[in-house]
């Protein structure tokens, strides 16, 4: 009886530990970055990318019909199945048509848009490596081209887009993981945190 009761004790505050470790959304000592395993999100067709974008940090991938997949371990936090882009009205929030929004187990949001279509549904627990979906052309890729817009940010706890759409450059985390490399962008998201505090705030605002 009391040996049962020790190893109880032992393997809750081992996995409280753990989850409070991997939950702490400020914390990017190195110990914490070997806790995760990043996978380039990209597969079956070969893909390439430039290192800049528009006017914010993020990274339009382009490989038409390219299986799109989970960077790293997480639940999808939200998911879009429906195009519902209009041209003449350009809102915002409905430019990305498909889309797939992981919060990371890393404490970083990952946002993929422009979906041809969407193996996911809301709630799905996701490993590195998981199909999410393939690459297309909705929203106002439309008018544009076949390409996958990805965003990397902080996880804001209210609705918002222009964080959500990146403020992280995604390409030097692309770059190491097809290099194999396993880059942990939680000491970048937690500098931008430091840089503006409010973002969040301010996004949710303009919606």
């Amino acid at each position: 009886m009391i040996r049962r009761l020790i190893v109880s004790t032992i393997f809750v505050a081992s996995f409280t530990a753990s989850t409070g470790f991997a939950a702490g959304d400020n914390s990017a000592g190195a110990d914490q970055k070997k806790l995760f395993t990043y996978v380039f999100p990209f597969s079956k067709v070969a893909v390439d990318y430039p290192r800049d974008h528009i006017d914010y940090p993020a990274t339009d991938v382009e490989g038409c019909y390219a299986h799109v997949l989970a960077p790293t371990s997480g639940v999808v936090f939200d998911v879009e199945t429906k195009d519902i882009w209009d041209e003449k009205l350009d809102a915002p929030g409905t430019r990305g048509g498909l889309t797939v929004t992981i919060h990371g187990d890393d404490r970083v949001r990952y946002y993929f848009a422009h979906l041809g279509r969407v193996k996911v549904k809301l709630g799905d627990r996701l490993e590195p490596g998981q199909w999410i979906g393939v690459m297309g052309s909705s929203g106002n890729a439309r008018i544009t081209r076949c390409h996958t817009h990805f965003g990397i940010s902080r996880i804001c706890p209210q609705g918002e887009f222009e964080v959500l759409r990146g403020e992280i450059w995604p390409w030097r985390f692309l770059d190491a993981w097809r290099s194999g490399i396993n880059k942990s962008p939680v000491s970048a998201k937690n500098r931008v945190i430091k840089e503006s505090p409010a973002a969040c705030e301010v996004a949710a605002a303009k919606k």
